[in-house]
């Protein structure tokens, strides 16, 4: 087992399934003790017995990431019970329809909105407050390959994602004389549940495998080793970086 991030208090938000799950794990293996946030206890518990040996270091906490009280709430209860925070990989996510941006839902535009930009920006502004306080600390924000490029029929998704990209970097400048760092991750196709609702309207694993030139789907564990990363101090010199971990789809 490594031991990369031992000792050290992370929260990661959308930990029920996909990225979030395997990286949760994975930064278990590598010591630290990760506070589970998602809206789905039920399948936290799933995570949280995936563990195994480290189940003990897993803090399973429901979360609605786009509200503001609950957030607050979550992570009051992520300080009592691991005793201070020192990195965060804030990543729920979810799908937004497939559809020509003049007929988007606007309750659908709003909930996408919801969670995969104001979402991550509500995290942040609770950990951010912490590490100025307590003398910094280490975010990644999961953006995706459709915050460096377009992705069409997918507006509300893109924009949330670029708009993750913008608050990174301005995180990362703001946070530098603070000693906290702050980047993102740019996936392109992975293996997870969001790819079953693009699956759902036509678009199967080979017209996706066939946007990257390694001509595949990513298992989500290689998004988790990107993930511990940019949180262990290996990249102590990054910050403020969109990294994509895309297969070369954006190299195009």
């Amino acid at each position: 087992m490594s031991n990369e991030l031992q000792g050290k208090r992370v929260v990661v938000t959308g930990a029920a399934t996909g990225i979030g799950r395997a990286s949760a794990l994975r930064l278990l293996e590598a010591g630290a003790r990760v506070a589970l946030w998602d809206r789905n206890a039920a399948a936290l518990g799933d995570t949280v017995r995936d563990a195994g040996s480290r189940r003990s270091a897993a803090v399973p906490i429901e979360v609605d990431v786009s509200k503001a009280d609950s957030v607050r709430e979550a992570f009051i209860r992520t300080l009592d019970q691991l005793g201070g925070v020192d990195s965060a990989f804030n990543n729920a996510g979810i799908g937004a329809p497939t559809t020509p941006i003049e007929t988007i839902d606007e309750a659908d535009y709003d909930a996408v909105l919801g969670v995969n930009l104001k979402g991550v920006w509500l995290c942040m502004r609770e950990q951010i407050r912490h590490f100025k306080a307590h003398g910094g600390g280490v975010i990644v924000n999961n953006a995706s390959v459709a915050g460096l490029v377009a992705l069409p029929m997918q507006a509300a998704y893109g924009a949330a994602k670029h708009g993750v990209v913008g608050l990174t970097k301005v995180a990362a400048v703001e946070g530098a004389a603070f000693a906290v760092r702050v980047n993102a991750i740019c996936p392109g196709a992975v293996q997870t549940p969001i790819l079953a609702h693009l699956e759902k309207v036509g678009i199967d694993q080979a017209a996706l495998s066939a946007m990257s030139p390694q001509n595949r789907i990513a298992d989500p564990r290689e998004i988790a080793e990107v993930v511990l990363f940019l949180l262990s101090d290996a990249s102590s010199f990054i910050t403020g970086a969109a990294v994509p971990v895309d297969g070369g789809w954006s190299a195009q």
